[in-house]
């Protein structure tokens, strides 16, 4: 339904598209103001004016749970401004890898960013894909010390996240190694729990919560489940949202978008939480129809009803019950069928009873979904383009070849994007019509 524009969707049309557009001058836009926010119990761990670097291997190469990430801060908060780069990169281990040895790699992929938050995600390649041993475990312990050592000397104050390394599947196939390898990056990840206890860093495990959609998938729809890791390792893009989820959840994201309850007969809103609403009232000639004007503080998730990647998504997953909550309630209304549209776009048709009850607009088609799509593409966008820049980072170091000034016209290029993003995440006002409908469910 949301067709992105064709633009980006390989790296390598990344590449051709991000060299045509340096050639060009990019318009610097202004932010609009910042309007109320909603009051969450617990703070979310982004604060504005963060900047954070995603490091891991291929997993986080891939772009797609940083970009998941991303997608709803920019969304959730369209007023804190926060910078995200990748630094992922396939095949590395607590030691580095083919961009280069760890020391070099933290050199030039995190520590010359100056981020506040440092993600890593680490353990797939360090277990060796067989059985865990002595040696494979104190290698990959006294790694991960070397590099938290390391950040926290070169970044003193920096926040660090330490992610437990996502699954091997081993549900929708049969273990492949004695015990299953899975079992290797449990326990890698009781040891990054050990050392962000020791560290003072935050650890969120990504494998358990993922191996429970993959046990609720495979009693839904067994080969859908074992698409989700068509190689075992690499999750495609709709399950890198299984991580995301599971990350946003360890930073207290709040699960609200925004709730409005409307009292139809009294012509008010009766409670708001995150949204702004004028101008209740009545329709001429239209009997228990009501309108309004609502201002919400965020945009819903860029998570499409009409796609079966994404509706199986939010089968397996509590996506939308922690993450994406966009509720509607409409009180006072008669018995009967009402028509719900926004914009002049319908919406859906609904009893009265569900209207009392609450809808979740984030599950349907709307202008502020549409709005977060939009928003999502340009994210993509300045991802990839920051993929290219790294890349030529790394070409350097290994051919001696200068990476000037293509890289220093990315980083312009990327700049640019970001402040489009913010401007295009800035929620707008929509009008909803709410009418009585003869047509049946």
């Amino acid at each position: 339904m949301y067709a992105r524009p064709m633009i980006l969707k390989t790296r390598l049309r990344a590449a051709t598209y991000t060299a045509l557009l340096i050639l060009v001058t990019c318009p610097v836009l202004v932010h609009a103001q910042s309007s109320p926010a909603a009051n969450f119990e617990k703070p979310f761990y982004l604060q504005d004016g963060d900047t954070v670097v995603f490091y891991g291997d291929s997993i986080t190469e891939q772009l797609y749970y940083t970009q998941a990430v991303e997608d709803y801060v920019t969304t959730r908060f369209p007023h804190m401004h926060v910078r995200y780069f990748n630094a992922g990169n396939g095949g590395d281990r607590v030691t580095g890898g083919s961009a280069g040895p760890i020391d070099e790699r933290l050199a030039r992929d995190v520590f010359s960013l100056k981020p506040t938050v440092v993600t890593i995600m680490l353990g797939m390649n360090d277990g060796g894909y067989g059985v865990l041993t002595p040696e494979i475990e104190n290698k990959y312990t006294q790694g991960y010390e070397h590099i938290l050592d390391s950040i926290q000397k070169t970044l003193p104050g920096v926040r660090i996240t330490l992610l437990g390394p996502s699954p091997y599947d081993e549900v929708s196939r049969a273990e492949i190694v004695r015990g299953g390898y899975n079992a290797t990056l449990v326990h890698f990840a009781a040891i990054d729990k050990e050392l962000a206890a020791k560290y003072s860093a935050t650890f969120i495990d990504l494998n358990a919560s993922f191996v429970a959609s993959l046990k609720r998938g495979m009693a839904i729809d067994p080969l859908a489940t074992e698409l989700l890791l068509p190689d075992r390792i690499h999750p495609e893009p709709t399950a890198h949202w299984l991580m995301a989820e599971a990350i946003l959840k360890g930073w207290n994201a709040p699960a609200i978008v925004s709730s409005t309850t409307i009292d139809a007969k009294q012509h008010i809103a009766v409670d708001t939480q995150n949204s702004q609403v004028s101008a209740v009232s009545s329709v001429p000639g239209r009997d228990s129809a009501v309108s309004w004007t609502e201002l919400d503080g965020a945009l819903p998730l860029p998570l499409d009803d009409k796609n079966a990647g994404q509706q199986f998504l939010r089968q397996i997953s509590d996506i939308d019950r922690d993450l994406d909550q966009q509720i509607l309630k409409v009180q006072g209304l008669s018995p009967g069928n009402y028509q719900l549209t926004i914009d002049g776009q319908p919406t859906g048709i609904f009893t009265s009873g569900e209207l009392a009850q609450g809808i979740n607009l984030a599950d349907m088609s709307t202008p502020m979904r549409g709005q977060s799509y939009r928003v999502s593409w340009y994210i993509r966008d300045r991802e990839d383009a920051h993929y290219v820049r790294l890349r030529m980072l790394v070409n350097q170091m290994k051919t001696g070849s200068s990476a000037e000034p293509g890289a220093t016209d990315l980083l312009r290029f990327e700049d640019d994007l970001q402040r489009q993003i913010y401007e295009m995440a800035q929620p707008l006002p929509h009008k909803y019509l709410v009418v009585p409908t003869q047509s049946s469910r």
